[in-house]
């Protein structure tokens, strides 16, 4: 099968990455928003000839003249009319494809209710009438563009941080925290400059907002979220599991996600780690420090990290009747089919 026939698909709270099994990069990735013209400017709408529906960039362009909606949120679809706009984009607009001819690899969150990748896998074949349908956690898929079956993730995006630990693919242990690392998202957009222009022409001069935002990682009571920052989520999820297992996981922490790309946060995680270890497990003796063998691992493609995952796996796949849920699977199982990504 052609690769062209194989689709990868990632729903992210904030942005839809999409393209081809096999490609290391995304063919488009563009915003996961949906806009309607609001009453008032109908109207002015028409003589432009715009469409009742807005997705992506273009709702940016007219934000004042839409209704915004966003249907995914901490990583989980919402508001699956809006969605199907949104595939509807990303299918027909962005990759121009025809579905009945290709199968999709879909990724989903840890969390995600069943109830949702049922209706997911009904969507795919129902509306889109895909060939093939398989959907894959998002952290495994993370392993799989990092060349490792076990290991410790981080994935961090605009609405959640999940850190999710994996042995040889099987789930052992999921941690997550909601909504600060969307608070650190949309303060980001005044991380990168001194002064910048707002969209109504005022400016606006920045200073210590530009470390005080990625630090709501490390510290959310920052911005009154309750629950732990990204260093004690990491060191209590390993030291909850298995002790044999300890070890190879503190070796194998692996970032992902565009909150991670913060410069200098790989550093200053492996220096938080280290003191938590120190503390609590060593008891203040630095001798055994030595044998810790910690390791970030910030690949430079992390902020896509979770669709080249998922292009790698479609890629080996792409011809294994036995790996996809076939559209007869469904018809004959029902949501039943889902074994097969072993998540029924």
């Amino acid at each position: 099968m052609d690769n062209r026939n194989v689709v990868v698909c990632d729903n992210g709270t904030g942005y839809v990455k999409c393209g081809f099994a096999g490609e290391n990069f995304p063919t488009s990735v563009f915003p996961c928003v949906v806009g309607r013209p609001l009453l008032r400017y109908e109207e002015s709408l028409m003589e432009q000839q715009l469409k009742d529906i807005v997705v992506g960039e273009a709702c940016a362009d007219l934000r004042h003249q839409l209704d915004i909606s966003y249907p995914v949120h901490n990583g989980i679809v919402q508001n699956w009319d809006d969605m199907g706009h949104v595939w509807d984009r990303a299918f027909y607009h962005e990759l121009k494809i025809n579905p009945t001819e290709c199968k999709i690899l879909l990724t989903d969150p840890p969390l995600n209710p069943s109830k949702n990748r049922e209706k997911m896998v009904e969507t795919m074949f129902e509306k889109y009438n895909f060939a093939g349908v398989f959907i894959q956690i998002q952290a495994v898929l993370t392993l799989y563009a990092q060349g490792l079956l076990t290991g410790l993730v981080i994935d961090s995006g605009d609405g959640v941080t999940h850190v999710v630990t994996s042995d040889n693919l099987l789930f052992t242990k999921i941690s997550s925290v909601s909504d600060y690392s969307k608070c650190v998202s949309i303060t980001s957009l005044y991380i990168w400059m001194n002064s910048s222009y707002l969209p109504d022409g005022r400016v606006i001069k920045v200073g210590t907002e530009r470390f005080q935002a990625p630090e709501a990682l490390f510290t959310p009571e920052l911005i009154d979220v309750e629950g732990d920052g990204m260093a004690d989520m990491v060191f209590r999820c390993i030291q909850e599991m298995d002790i044999d297992n300890r070890m190879m996981l503190y070796q194998h922490i692996v970032l992902s996600g565009g909150s991670t790309m913060y410069p200098g946060l790989p550093s200053r995680l492996e220096k938080e780690i280290l003191d938590r270890y120190l503390e609590a497990v060593l008891k203040g003796n630095k001798d055994g420090l030595k044998k810790l063998r910690l390791r970030i691992e910030d690949p430079p493609r992390r902020k896509h990290m979770v669709y080249l995952g998922g292009a790698v796996l479609a890629g080996i796949m792409k011809d294994a009747p036995e790996f996809w849920i076939s559209r007869e699977d469904y018809l004959e199982e029902g949501i039943r089919c889902l074994i097969k990504c072993g998540q029924a």
